[in-house]
């Protein structure tokens, strides 16, 4: 690799939110047509809709879904002050032939990579998470250059788009009402510092947080590193860390809803999209929300599987590595394999090693 560039770095959810608002406007169909076409209005018009994507009006509306379906699901970070994007959560959503299951692979935004372009028109060597930023503040730009980025070392192309501004988990959180957290141990957390700059101090255990806090504990990663004290290996370093908290923040969100009634009351899910719809940009080829969310009725989110890129962390000039180490290629190249023939099945009862084990 040539060209090396460093770069200070600064789920799903959308998925399952659809699934689910998808599967009770089936039901309310049955028995109230008109307020059921006036949901799906406002489903289909709720979320920002843009051609992230190469052809992008490869489907018609009402088109028939068929599998194996591959979507590239994006957490970002826009603030004000940025002159480029975050990327704190990249993970590939893919779904069988049958569309009766999904598995979620997760993307370590520290993945060291070879970025087809750079802004410049020519190739470097960085984490992923510069790819996405390489759009700066246009998020076409952004989601573009990280899904020609993964294409390239996967081989994956991705049958849609989505990026959620994390303004958006927080405002399902609030919401809700709060959503209950198990912190594996102690941690000092870099956000929200107060007013002196001081860190928020979490304990080990499981309590329900306000949203600022929880969206604090869900993005954390350098309380997974070997100078904290508290920090137990089990749980992953650094952005291996962070993947296990962002899938169990994502289950326990799912299971939040669903006790409040967010997943089955007709009032609850218009209010779900209202809060959220803006946070939420997609590129579906064409497709609607509800051809999609229909289409992935028989998937049950609390079973998703969620895997990890084999890999390692490698820390070099004070500066922390995701790599696919020379013992990793076979497990990487072979997972990249089974996403493309729809055979993850099989791959994660061979290596159970790289399967996320949340909660």
């Amino acid at each position: 690799m040539a060209g090396r560039r460093r770069r200070s770095a600064r789920k799903p959810l959308w998925a399952k939110i659809l699934v689910a608002t998808g599967a009770f406007l089936m039901v309310v169909a049955g028995g109230a047509v008109v307020y059921a076409n006036v949901m799906f209005d406002k489903v289909n018009d709720a979320a920002q809709q843009a051609c992230l994507l190469d052809d992008c009006t490869a489907y018609q509306p009402g088109e028939e879904v068929t599998g194996p379906l591959n979507f590239l699901l994006v957490g970002s970070d826009m603030r004000k002050d940025w002159s480029a994007a975050q990327s704190d959560s990249i993970m590939i959503l893919h779904v069988n032939a049958d569309l009766s299951a999904a598995n979620i692979v997760s993307i370590p935004r520290d993945l060291e990579v070879t970025i087809p372009d750079c802004g410049n028109g020519a190739p470097c060597d960085d984490k992923i998470n510069a790819a996405f930023s390489v759009g700066g503040t246009d998020m076409k730009k952004a989601v573009s250059s990280l899904a020609a980025t993964l294409t390239d070392l996967t081989g994956v192309k991705f049958d849609g788009a989505a990026m959620i501004n994390f303004g958006g988990f927080e405002d399902v959180v609030e919401l809700l009402g709060g959503v209950e957290l198990c912190v594996p141990f102690d941690m000092d957390l870099e956000h929200p510092k107060d007013a002196d700059g001081n860190k928020p101090h979490v304990k080990k255990g499981c309590r329900e947080y306000e949203p600022k806090l929880a969206l604090g504990i869900v993005r954390e990663r350098y309380a997974y590193d070997y100078d904290n004290p508290n920090w137990d290996p089990k749980y992953g370093v650094g952005d291996y860390g962070r993947q296990r908290m962002q899938q169990h923040f994502i289950k326990q969100l799912l299971k939040k809803a669903k006790a409040e009634g967010y997943m089955t009351n007709v009032f609850k899910v218009g209010e779900l999209i209202d809060k959220i719809g803006d946070q939420i940009l997609l590129d579906l080829k064409g497709r609607q929300v509800t051809d999609l969310a229909f289409a992935l009725t028989d998937i049950d989110a609390s079973k998703l599987t969620t895997l990890k890129v084999p890999s390692d962390s490698v820390k070099e000039n004070e500066i922390w590595y995701v790599r696919t180490l020379p013992e990793h290629e076979k497990a990487a190249e072979s997972l990249y394999k089974a996403i493309r023939d729809d055979d993850l099945a099989t791959w994660t009862l061979e290596n159970p090693d790289w399967v996320n084990k949340t909660g």
